[in-house]
């Protein structure tokens, strides 16, 4: 750096100084410029550490919340291959995280199970709307458990998926309910039934047996013949035994039924459930004995069958009628029909898997194809030999 030579006039000393002043101006400019710039980084740090803190935070919460859910919260990657695994998932279906993390998640899944599975994987990943899925998922002691399943798409920063997010929620106990509910407004109907009967029974049987007998005994005082006298008297007591009879059956429909509903009403209210989804109520029609030829285990999983049918008529068919028909024999068979828009290129059948896997637990079968005139025909059959209480007829 070269020396600047001292000034030789007073008009050179005047010039260096103002120099001088300037310069000097300009250094603090840059110094004030840079002390904003500081200032304003830190504030970006202070702000950027109460976001961090935040997050931490919210992440704290999310994870507590995992923890503390009931439900099986479960995360996987792309692959499938199960990343977390929260206490509800470990109390659901039985697995430690230790054993299960790192494994497939299509273990939990029976093989009738698997296509829904996938469907929802790949509606959550093109970004539909997450519709719970009921099916059933294996336990680690090789049972079965009913389960309502939710799957969420977790995405990176560009986007692309980077994992899903699964909630399976035990819907056992709700169905149990529902089952109970069923059968409870089944009861109740039977007992309106049986009110409306007694009344009819009371208010026109018997009053027309006893006029009967009465217009009989006052035809006994215009006949002189002994034998007919005594015919009509014995008439005139066989109608004072049956009003007797009325009678008691009468207070007998008045009590509650001591027996569990029957399945034929279980059957009937089921159908009547989904009047509103539907829009329509769909008819019913019986072909053999139910509650004698249908055993519990399988009664069970019909009524199961025939909701998830209804349903998956409200929602997809976009039908204006419904027939459900129930044929009994040496075999269980329910068709379940409806002139909706029936089997297009499009459809999932996936959705029908646990009705198939259903079927298959009992060592029936299950199909679904479409009608002549437009619509869906689901047929659903299981054999009734074999399983306790089950007909063993020929």
């Amino acid at each position: 750096m070269t020396s600047t030579p001292p000034p030789r006039t007073l008009a050179e000393a005047q010039e260096a100084l103002r120099r001088r002043e300037r310069e000097l101006a300009e250094a603090g400019r840059q110094i004030a410029e840079l002390s904003r710039e500081l200032s304003d980084a830190d504030h970006g740090l202070i702000a950027l550490h109460t976001e961090l803190e935040e997050a931490r935070g919210a992440a704290a919460r999310l994870a507590a919340i995992v923890v503390a859910s009931g439900d099986a919260v479960i995360s996987i990657d792309p692959l499938r291959t199960i990343q977390t695994w929260n206490p509800g998932a470990a109390r659901l279906l039985g697995h430690d995280a230790d054993a299960i993390v790192g494994r497939s998640a299509d273990e939990l899944l029976p093989e009738g199970a698997l296509p829904a599975f996938e469907d929802a994987l790949a509606g959550a990943a093109a970004g539909e709307h997450a519709e719970p899925v009921e099916t059933r998922w294996h336990r680690a002691d090789g049972g079965l458990v009913d389960v309502s399943v939710t799957v969420s798409a977790m995405r990176g920063s560009d986007g692309a998926v980077t994992g899903y997010a699964i909630v399976a929620q035990d819907i056992g106990r709700r169905l149990v309910l529902q089952s109970e509910l069923a059968a409870a407004r089944a009861e109740r109907e039977v007992m309106a039934d049986r009110e409306r009967i007694a009344r009819d029974l009371h208010d026109m049987v018997i009053q027309r047996v006893f006029a009967a007998g009465l217009t009989l005994q006052s035809v006994t005082a215009l006949l002189d013949h002994d034998r007919a006298v005594d015919r009509i008297d014995g008439v005139v007591g066989e109608l004072d035994a049956t009003i007797e009879e009325l009678r008691n059956a009468i207070f007998d429909l008045h009590r509650a039924p001591q027996q569990a509903t029957s399945l034929r009403a279980q059957i009937f209210d089921a159908a009547s459930a989904a009047r509103r989804p539907l829009g329509f109520a769909p008819t019913v029609t019986f072909d053999g004995p139910v509650d004698t030829a249908i055993p519990q285990e399988v009664g069970v999983h019909l009524l199961a069958v025939l909701r998830e049918a209804l349903s998956n008529i409200g929602k997809h068919a976009k039908a204006s009628a419904a027939e459900v028909v129930l044929d009994t024999g040496t075999e269980l068979l329910l068709t379940v029909s409806d002139n909706g828009r029936g089997l297009g290129p499009g459809t999932r059948r996936s959705g029908l898997a646990n009705l198939r896997e259903r079927a298959t637990q009992l060592g029936g079968t299950f199909e679904v194809t479409g009608r002549p005139g437009g619509g869906t025909r689901l047929a659903w059959r299981v054999p009734l030999t074999g399983h306790p209480g089950g007909s063993d007829r020929p």
